[in-house]
C-alpha cells in the first residue's frame, strides 16, 4: 500500500515537473536562452525580474498612426529591462488589423497573447473554445497591482467576466470623472459677438445662431464660406447624436437604452426619435449643417476647423485641442445640453472609464505566469502613469510635494503623437486609479476637458437608464452579428436619407415594421436576457 502511495506520489511529481518545464522546453528552442528554465527556475512569483534568464513572447498589436515603432519606445525599452521578457511585437496598421487578426484566428496559429484588438465576440467565441484562458486565477496569483483595481471596483469586474464566469480579457481602466460622456460642442463665441447673439441654450435658439452665421460673413472675408455646423455620421467622437437628448433620447448612437421599469428600449422607432430627424432635417434643408456630414473623415473634418480665417460655426468635440488647436480653440465656447420642444435636456453618455478586450493570453502561451506579470508591472501605479503619459523626465515631472507635472507637447506636435513616440499608451491594458490620477497636474487639454465636463454634468444620461457594455454567450453573438447588424444598418441608412431628403412622416410606419421584420423583437429580447443577468450579477 506504501509502495503504490509512493509510486501514486512519484506520477504527481513527474505531472507538476513536466507542466512547470513547459516554459522550459519552449526556451531550449529558443536563441535568447542557453539553458533549459521553467517557472520552477527561472520564474520569480514576486520581485524583478520577471525570468531570470530572457525569454520571447509573439504579440500582434493594432498600432495607431500616430504611434512609433514599438521596438524603439523608451517605456516598452525599460519595461525590457524590468522584467526579462523580450516581447516580439508584430506591428500591424490599424486599417489591416482586422483581416489579419481573422487570419491568425481562422489558421490556428495564434500568438503568446492579444493586446487591444479582439472583439467582445472573439473574446466570449476563443475563451470558450480554450483558444483563451481563464486569466482570473493567474490575477489572483500574479498581478497585485490588476487585483487590486478590480477588488476596488466590482462593477468593473463584473463588466470584465464572460458569462461562464471567466475573465477571458483584461479591461483599460482609468477613473477620470470626465471620461463619462464623449463629446463637448462647441461654438464660435466671436462670431456670436460680432452678430450680437448668445451661446444657444435650447434647439430653437440654436436653429437662428446657425442661421446667423451663415447669412452675415462672421469671419468677415466677404464670401459665403461659413460652415455653420460639422459632424460626423455614425461615429462616437464629432457626432451629431447628443442633440437627440434635446428631444427626451438617451443614446441615438447605440440605439438601446433602459427604462425606468428595467426594460431595454429601442430608440429609433420612439416618436422622440422621428421628431429629432426632423429638426436635423430642417438644418440641412436650410444649409446650416455641413452637406459632407454623412462622407467626411476626420482627416477632412480637420481641414475645415483648423482653417484660417475659420469657417466652422458649431463642432462636435471630444476636447477641442484635437479638432482646433490651443490656438483656435480660444475663440470658441461650449454650449450646454439645450433645451428641446418639450423641455427635455439630456446629454448623452458614454462612459469611456472602461474599456474591455486589452489583454488575452492564448493557450500557445508556454509562460502564462509571466506573461501576466509582464502586464501587472506596466500597471504598478507610477508606470502606468509613464505608459499613459510618457516617461518621467521627457513628458512627466515629480514637482514638490508629491505632484507630477504633465509636460505639454512641443508646439506643432498633437498630444497624441507626443506621447506615441514613446509609449503604446491607447493599445495597452493600463488601469489607472483615481488615487494615483489625481497627483497629476491637470494639462492644458484635460483643463479644458474638466471644464467642460462640469457644465455637462448635471444633464449627463443616468448610468441606470443606459444599457451597458457586457459579454454575452456565443450564442446569442451568433444571433447578435446579425440581427444587430441589420438593424442598425437599416437605421443608419434611413437617417441619413431623411436628414437629408425629408419623408420621414410618410415612410415612418413602413420603416417600424420593416425593423419588426428583421428581427427587431428577437434583438431586444436577447439584449433584455444579457442585461438581467448582468443587473443579477
Amino acid at each position: 500500500m506504501k509502495k503504490r502511495t509512493r509510486n501514486r506520489m512519484a506520477v504527481f511529481a513527474l505531472a507538476a515537473s513536466l507542466l512547470l518545464s513547459a516554459c522550459s522546453k519552449e526556451e531550449e528552442a529558443n536563441p535568447a536562452s542557453e539553458q533549459p528554465i521553467g517557472p520552477n527556475t527561472n520564474f520569480n512569483a514576486t520581485g524583478l525580474p520577471v525570468v531570470h534568464t530572457p525569454i520571447k513572447l509573439k504579440i500582434p498589436v493594432y498600432r495607431q498612426h500616430y504611434q512609433k515603432d514599438y521596438n524603439e519606445m523608451v517605456t516598452l525599452l525599460q519595461l525590457k529591462k524590468k522584467t526579462n521578457i523580450d516581447v516580439q511585437w508584430e506591428q500591424i496598421p490599424a486599417v489591416g488589423w482586422k483581416e489579419k487578426k481573422n487570419l491568425m484566428l481562422a489558421s490556428g496559429d495564434f500568438p503568446d497573447a492579444f493586446f487591444t484588438g479582439l472583439n467582445m465576440q472573439d473574446v466570449v467565441n476563443y475563451g470558450s473554445q480554450g483558444i483563451l484562458i481563464p486569466l482570473e486565477g493567474l490575477i489572483e496569483q500574479y498581478a497585485p497591482n490588476i487585483k487590486k483595481v478590480l477588488d476596488q471596483n466590482p462593477t468593473l469586474r463584473k463588466m470584465a467576466t464572460a458569462p461562464d464566469g471567466h475573465i477571458y480579457s483584461v479591461p483599460w481602466f482609468e477613473d477620470q470623472q470626465f471620461f463619462q460622456y464623449r463629446n463637448t460642442y462647441l461654438i464660435n463665441k466671436k462670431w456670436l459677438d460680432k452678430l450680437g447673439l448668445g451661446i444657444p441654450r435650447t434647439t430653437d435658439e440654436l436653429y437662428r445662431a446657425l442661421k446667423a452665421f451663415k447669412e452675415n460673413d462672421p469671419n468677415g472675408n466677404g464670401k459665403a464660406d461659413e460652415i455653420p455646423a460639422t459632424f460626423r455620421h455614425n461615429t462616437t467622437t464629432n457626432g451629431y447624436y447628443e442633440l437627440y437628448g434635446a428631444f427626451g433620447l438617451i443614446d441615438a448612437l447605440t440605439g438601446f437604452s433602459v427604462d425606468a421599469g428595467k426594460r431595454v428600449v429601442f430608440e429609433p422607432v420612439l416618436p422622440a426619435y422621428k421628431e429629432a430627424v426632423q429638426y436635423l432635417h430642417k438644418l440641412y434643408r436650410e444649409g446650416l449643417f455641413d452637406r459632407e456630414t454623412f462622407t467626411q473623415d476626420v482627416k477632412q473634418l480637420l481641414s475645415k476647423t483648423r482653417n484660417d480665417p475659420p469657417v466652422v460655426g458649431l463642432i462636435g468635440s471630444f476636447n477641442g485641442v484635437y479638432e482646433l488647436g490651443f490656438d483656435l480653440l480660444k475663440d470658441y465656447a461650449p454650449i450646454p445640453a439645450l433645451i428641446g420642444p418639450h423641455g427635455d435636456q439630456i446629454w448623452r453618455r458614454q462612459d469611456n472609464r472602461i474599456i474591455l478586450n486589452y489583454f488575452s493570453i492564448t493557450n500557445k502561451n508556454k509562460c502564462p505566469e509571466a506573461t501576466m506579470r509582464y502586464v501587472d508591472t506596466m500597471n504598478d501605479p507610477l508606470t502606468v502613469l509613464e505608459f499613459k503619459y510618457g516617461p518621467f523626465g521627457s513628458h512627466l515631472l515629480e514637482k514638490a510635494g508629491g505632484t507630477i507635472e504633465i509636460v505639454d507637447p512641443p508646439r506643432g506636435q498633437d498630444t497624441s503623437s507626443w506621447i506615441g513616440s514613446t509609449s503604446p499608451s491607447t493599445s495597452i491594458p493600463l488601469l489607472a486609479t483615481k488615487e494615483w490620477l489625481q497627483k497629476l497636474e491637470q494639462s492644458e487639454s484635460d483643463k479644458y476637458r474638466s471644464t467642460f465636463y462640469e457644465l455637462y454634468k448635471p444633464y449627463i444620461a443616468p448610468e441606470e437608464r443606459v444599457y451597458p457594455t457586457l459579454y454575452m454567450s456565443e450564442e446569442e453573438n451568433k444571433r447578435l452579428s446579425v440581427l444587430e447588424t441589420d438593424v442598425m444598418t437599416y437605421v443608419r441608412k434611413m437617417e441619413a436619407k431623411w436628414i437629408v431628403e425629408g419623408g420621414i412622416e410618410g415612410e415612418w410606419d413602413k420603416y417600424v415594421q420593416d425593423l419588426k421584420k428583421m428581427g427587431l423583437d428577437e434583438l431586444l429580447q436577447i439584449k433584455q436576457n444579457g442585461y438581467d443577468r448582468f443587473v443579477k450579477g
